[in-house]
């Protein structure tokens, strides 16, 4: 549980134990002797049961056979110290404050002591498992919502006056070049650009293959524009093309890279996009040899964050948790590099299979 919540409960717990405790005893003990004995009795246990914490905390929240079975031992070790510290006290405190109270083996209620452990104990797991449900709910919904923002972007970018203007504007010069061959290419790709932003499969993860479909589709575009002042390559294993990313969370990234990195050169750059499976893990990385850091202005790296980055590990984090990781940082020799890690999951195509495209240098 989280500190904020864990503590409240706890000494709350511990109250209410040590007042049901103390008027199960009414009208057979003082209460001056009742205070002495149940009053150490709740503190002990709150100090017992942090201690339980922590190594409960290692563990995952569900109960398991192992977990029950680290339960009761735990919790008979921990009963024979809290009975010891507890009577000892209690004595002690009789003591000074001169009441007179019975004095059984020091030992005495362990086994009594150790079913209360117990009982905390899988109240900690239950707990923890309910807001691991709740978290789980919440991931979901943050999620889907920054789902449909990112195609709200994506559609938004699509349909942005500039861009259409530049890419119109393309065709319509290879056309006056009598270039017929090439502005039907460029009408096509754009065509086949937005019917697929238009046409995005409302889940939560996509194929990696159709990911990278949306991004050389995308680039396909901008590469019409940039002629040969844009060099790309997608390296993608094949064992990585089913695994599941969040929809459209590459192209924001792809965009600043162009955007800030490569537009800016007069010669124009390379933009490279790997795709690689480490064990359970997917790493994804994008590198351009554009500007740089340092030719970033403090607008442009706001910019940068608000529409890429900010975004990207927001949906990694609905999604992934604290499993995702992305991570920017610069090239030597000029450029940037994007490297994103999150779980491997296989997932199945909403479009069926791919057919390969140009941009595609090297699919293995």
């Amino acid at each position: 549980m989280p500190a904020l919540r864990f503590w409240p409960l706890q000494f709350a717990g511990w109250a209410l134990f040590a007042v049901a405790m103390m008027l199960s005893r009414v009208g057979v003990h003082s209460l001056p002797y009742l205070a002495v004995h149940k009053v150490p009795m709740a503190l002990l246990g709150i100090v017992v049961t942090v201690g339980l914490r922590h190594v409960y905390r290692r563990r995952p929240a569900h109960l398991t056979l192992p977990t029950l079975g680290l339960i009761a031992a735990l919790s008979f070790v921990a009963a024979l110290g809290w009975t010891a510290a507890y009577h000892l006290t209690a004595w002690s405190l009789a003591d000074a404050l001169s009441i007179e109270v019975v004095r059984p083996a020091v030992l005495s209620g362990t086994l009594y002591h150790a079913f209360v452990l117990i009982a905390w104990s899988v109240l900690y797991f239950g707990i923890r498992t309910y807001q691991a449900l709740v978290q789980a709910k919440q991931q979901a919904l943050e999620a889907d919502a920054l789902r449909r923002e990112a195609e709200l972007r994506a559609l938004r970018y699509q349909l942005n006056p500039h861009f259409l203007h530049n890419t119109l504007n393309a065709i319509s010069t290879l056309v006056v070049e009598e270039k017929g061959r090439e502005a039907r290419q460029m009408i096509a790709r754009l065509g086949d650009f937005l019917r697929l932003t238009l046409d995005a499969p409302e889940t939560d993860l996509v194929p990696l293959a159709q990911e990278l479909d949306y991004v050389r589709r995308y680039l396909a575009i901008e590469q019409i524009r940039f002629g040969d002042r844009l060099s790309v390559h997608i390296d993608a294993d094949a064992d990585t093309l089913e695994a599941g990313v969040p929809n459209l969370l590459l192209q924001p990234l792809v965009e600043n890279a162009l955007r800030h990195g490569i537009g800016p050169k007069e010669q124009g750059g390379r933009l490279a996009i790997e795709a690689r499976r480490h064990g359970l893990r997917l790493h994804v990385r994008i590198e351009d040899n554009g500007t740089g850091f340092r030719h970033h202005s403090q607008r442009d790296l706001a910019d940068e964050a608000g529409v890429g980055l900010s975004n990207t590990r927001r949906r990694l984090d609905a999604q992934f948790g604290r499993e995702a990781q992305l991570d920017l940082a610069p090239v030597d020799g000029g450029g940037t590099r994007a490297d994103l890690r999150f779980p491997f999951q296989r997932v199945t195509s909403t479009d069926g299979a791919l057919d390969p495209h140009p941009l595609v240098t090297n699919q293995r």
